[in-house]
């Protein structure tokens, strides 16, 4: 009888007891390197001569995509620090306001925003795939670590003015989802 009571309260404290959560494991909060950056795409494929430079920039409460100047293509005027987080993932620290690009919203609208930095998944920036080397630039798709999707210049907004966002990352890494460091200070 002893043998049965203590084999009902073993079944019990297995079937019945708390569930503890999963510990993952904390992101790394090193910073490995820091560089003023412009995170820039082309309007048209990378290699195509006549593509237009776009800078993410945020602009009327928006994150968009704008055009660079000929001019300023050389010089430029960076308004990101790209840091180089242990683990391989990017923080990306938007000057003028001194907050992160964040991924936002929801997994069948993804969005992205400026917010206050707290080093989080939706605030890193992983490179996937192999870079396209293009006007002496390594072009890079970067997925947010938080929910998966890629950085995007998402269409035309206003005359040369891009959209930007979020989408599935392809694996024939378009166009659309290839940004560069210009101007980097490394």
């Amino acid at each position: 009888m002893l043998a049965v009571a203590a084999i009902g309260a073993t079944a019990y404290v297995v079937a019945f007891r708390p569930v503890t959560p999963h510990r993952s494991t904390p992101l790394p909060t090193n910073v490995i390197s820091y560089s003023t950056v412009g995170l820039v795409t082309t309007a048209t494929p990378p290699g195509n001569a006549s593509g237009q430079l776009l800078q993410l920039r945020y602009e009327d409460n928006a994150l968009e995509f704008s055009p660079v100047a000929q001019a300023q293509q050389s010089v430029g005027t960076p308004q990101w620090t790209a840091d180089l987080m242990g683990g391989a993932t990017y923080i990306f620290i938007y000057l003028p306001t001194g907050q992160c690009l964040s991924a936002t919203g929801t997994a069948s609208r993804p969005r992205i925003a400026l917010r206050h930095c707290n080093l989080g998944a939706a605030q890193r920036w992983r490179r996937t795939h192999t870079p396209v080397l293009s006007q002496a630039h390594d072009f890079y798709q970067y997925a947010n670590l938080g929910d998966g999707n890629c950085l995007t210049q998402a269409g035309v907004l206003t005359g040369q003015i891009y959209a930007a966002g979020l989408s599935p990352c392809a694996t024939q890494q378009p166009a659309n989802q290839l940004l560069a460091f210009w101007w980097s200070t490394l």
